[in-house]
């Protein structure tokens, strides 16, 4: 299968494989379309992160309301909300958190999600409750029905681009992918190579904390500190041995 056919695959099907409700849309009606991988650079680094986010806007007074889906997965375009111009984070905490301390080149990253469409959490809809829209359901709390649903789809995505590691962002993706309870999981999130088995080929993966978490400065929150010191020099050191090893 080649990218461009993975992508149309992915893109009218997806749903469909993880019963996401297709009549879900935000609040004017826009659907809420799979986010499919548009970076998608070949035997180098996969990044996988969680779920998408979405463009949001201030609606009659009430800001970070979702309405559009964002370009493509960890996006940092910029939009205009309704009050102010903004820019995705996700993107610029991608390359500024993760890629820049890892030694790693976005233009080098195969960069998809796990679960590929938008997710509602309470506060979100509880927006659209009070801009008239009653219909919507949270769904943030099936990442992990929707996440196991996926594994099929990333493993299809890892034959395709034949990465030399895998980056998995959070607990959520990492408990996911090696199967386990979620503080197992977190103590993975360490920059050490972890192999798995996809589909009969030994698979290189790098677990580290979201960028999301790396972003929160406060006493009781030790990651910042311990990836800058511990685990992004960890990371960075067994990328470099493995693209030794690859050429």
């Amino acid at each position: 299968m080649e990218i461009k056919e993975y992508q149309r695959d992915c893109f009218y099907n997806y749903k469909q494989e993880i019963n996401y409700p297709e009549n879900y849309s935000y609040l004017d009606g826009n659907s809420i379309n799979v986010l499919v991988p548009i970076e998608t650079a070949k035997n180098e680094i996969m990044i996988v992160g969680a779920y998408p986010s979405a463009k949001f806007y201030t609606i009659n007074g009430i800001p970070d309301t979702p309405m559009a889906d964002n370009d493509s997965p960890f996006s940092n375009e910029s939009y205009f909300d309704g009050s102010r111009v903004r820019t995705i984070p996700s993107g610029k905490e991608l390359n500024e958190v993760i890629l820049e301390k890892i030694g790693v080149k976005r233009e080098s990253c195969w960069i998809t999600d796990l679960v590929k469409v938008f997710l509602f959490k309470q506060g979100h809809i509880d927006r659209y409750n009070k801009l008239g829209k009653s219909d919507q359901t949270e769904n943030r709390s099936k990442f992990s029905e929707y996440a196991e649903k996926s594994i099929n789809r990333i493993e299809k995505e890892i034959e395709l681009a034949n990465p030399i590691v895998i980056i998995l962002l959070g607990t959520e993706v990492t408990k996911t992918i090696f199967k386990l309870s979620e503080n197992k999981a977190k103590t993975y999130l360490d920059g050490k190579i972890r192999i798995r088995i996809i589909k009969g080929t030994e698979r290189n993966f790098i677990c580290l904390p979201h960028p999301g978490i790396l972003m929160k400065k406060f006493d009781r929150n030790l990651w910042p500190e311990r990836f800058e010191n511990e685990i992004a020099p960890k990371a960075k050191n067994e990328i470099k041995k493995l693209r030794k090893t690859r050429r």
